[in-house]
């Protein structure tokens, strides 16, 4: 690679990551924001409820409260899990993406079917974040735009290969005329695959207009426990 074509290329990966903090950094803002201003208001109402006596409106502000902390704890536990979730290392990236699939699931109306064979084979940690990313920007393709309703995940060792494949039933897009325009507001693709070709792996997407979305990534990167 050049020296014009390598900063160019790094210039890129700068640009998505600050996308992705400005992102998360947004969220938390407004979540944490949202959430003082909501539990200040409600503690007032309680203080002035129970001045009056009036035990049974300040017990159930205070039922409502509760209900959204717990809310507010959720939304931001999956903003942590965005930033790295703390299993990856202890668990693995077949149990981490169980338990994002199984947050998806909860949440949209999608089908999720999904099949590994990694067994006792340990991915290496910077192969394994960026198929989490991959599969996290994917999700949020889905769940934002292909208005799908079955996702088909395979996470499967072939020939000494990492081989991931994410299949969903959603509207599609052109993806030829997709990666000729220079958008800076679509980088999330263009970040899966400058994610994964700073590691020497493979990317493929396919997707049509009403024939929904591929996307394919091989590494020949890993490691035995």
């Amino acid at each position: 690679m050049e020296d014009a074509e390598a900063r160019e290329f790094s210039k890129k990966i700068l640009t998505i990551q600050e996308e992705e903090r400005h992102r998360i950094s947004r969220d938390l803002h407004d979540e944490i924001g949202q959430f003082s201003v909501s539990l200040g208001s409600a503690l007032n109402v309680i203080e002035k409820e129970i001045t009056k006596r009036n035990l049974d409106t300040a017990l159930r502000v205070i039922k409502d409260a509760k209900t959204l902390l717990a809310d507010t704890a959720n939304k931001i536990r999956t903003l942590f899990i965005d930033l790295r979730p703390a299993e990856l290392d202890m668990l693995g990236l077949p149990s981490v993406l169980r338990e994002l699939f199984s947050h998806y699931t909860k949440s949209y109306p999608l089908n999720i079917k999904f099949k590994e064979n990694i067994g006792s084979i340990h991915i290496k940690d910077e192969v394994a974040i960026t198929l989490y990313r991959v599969i996290q920007e994917a999700f949020n393709n889905i769940v934002k735009h292909a208005k799908a309703k079955n996702v088909k995940i395979d996470l499967l060792l072939k020939a000494g290969e990492i081989n991931f494949t994410i299949e969903d039933d959603g509207i599609g897009f052109n993806s030829e005329e997709f990666f000729r325009e220079a958008n800076v507001d679509k980088l999330g693709l263009r970040g899966m695959r400058e994610r994964v070709d700073l590691l020497n792996g493979k990317f493929f997407l396919q997707s049509k207009l009403r024939a929904g979305t591929k996307i394919n990534v091989t590494f020949p990167i890993i490691e035995e426990v």
